[in-house]
């Protein structure tokens, strides 16, 4: 039992369900507070402050920070500034089903860059036809707003664009702690160093164009945004653990994000007023789901 709550499949679940979760506390946090990098600055630096502790402030520490620093501001930039960064300003300009679905193309972004960069990641018969029919299945769930496209107005553009770059940010970010040596890197420093240099890094990079937006007081933007703590959090901690696997594959580790939309669509169309399912929704989430099951299955 045990070794099945540890295994890469439960864990990546665990997290994809967590990030799924995510699309709503977020749109609640920025309705409240709309400053997204202000935002998204303050979860990752509680986030990464939090982890503090288990990280043991100590000489190892600041040992692993002197020699690693570079790389750890590396992990920081692809990881948490940029990628969460575009992530909040994209939820604060298009909706957040929308969100939901795009940010679910990383996987295809993922196989991509890991193809071209990772020599043992070439693409396989299964991956291409599972990315494939995940990609029928995406363009099914977002046919009424593809079919629609020329009634979104210029910011929900600009927040698309937004989320492709995290998209990209990800993929890339994902392939530089696949390839981190573990046996010289501390796992635990470099998870709790790179959230604090990326909160850090958001909050520098909010002040330009938010300047210093006050704290807002409703309760439902503490329920958030300490949400988004736990969230990312939880996720970070994981999710570089299983990267750091020397059996993973970071394209098939990314397959299970495929499970975004199912998550973030459910969500949406249950805490919020605006969102409902369709015909398109339900018969894309179902090709989805058959893609990962034929994928993981035949893999297995």
């Amino acid at each position: 039992m045990r070794q099945f709550f540890t295994s890469t499949t439960f864990l990546a679940i665990v997290c994809c369900l967590l990030w799924g979760s995510s699309f709503v506390p977020t749109k609640l946090g920025l309705e409240h507070m709309p400053a997204p990098l202000q935002y998204a600055g303050y979860t990752f630096l509680i986030s990464g402050l939090l982890l503090l502790p288990w990280a043991g402030v100590n000489r190892h520490f600041l040992t692993q920070l002197r020699q690693h620093g570079w790389l750890i501001l590396k992990v920081a930039l692809f990881t948490t500034t940029l990628l969460y960064g575009s992530y909040y300003l994209g939820q604060s300009m298009a909706d957040a089903s929308l969100v939901a679905l795009i940010v679910s193309c990383q996987p295809f972004f993922v196989a991509l860059l890991a193809h071209w960069i990772l020599h043992n990641e070439r693409f396989t018969p299964l991956m291409v036809f599972s990315l494939a029919l995940c990609i029928i299945g995406m363009t099914v769930v977002s046919w009424p707003s593809f079919a629609n496209i020329h009634t979104l107005g210029y910011t929900s553009v600009v927040g698309i664009a937004f989320i492709l770059i995290d998209c990209l940010s990800a993929a890339y970010g994902n392939i530089i702690v696949s390839r981190i040596d573990f046996t010289r890197v501390d796992i635990k420093v470099l998870t709790s160093a790179e959230m604090i240099m990326g909160g850090v890094l958001l909050l520098f990079l909010a002040y330009p164009f938010e300047g210093i937006a006050p704290i807002p007081t409703h309760p439902l933007f503490h329920v958030s945004l300490f949400s988004m703590v736990f969230i990312n959090t939880v996720t970070m901690v994981i999710w570089l653990r299983l990267l750091a696997r020397p059996t993973t594959k970071v394209s098939h580790l990314n397959m299970w994000k495929f499970l975004l939309p199912i998550v973030g669509s459910i969500e949406c169309w249950t805490l919020l007023r605006n969102d409902s399912p369709t015909t398109y929704s339900v018969a894309g989430l179902i090709i989805i789901v058959t893609s990962l099951v034929i994928f993981h299955k035949k893999k297995g």
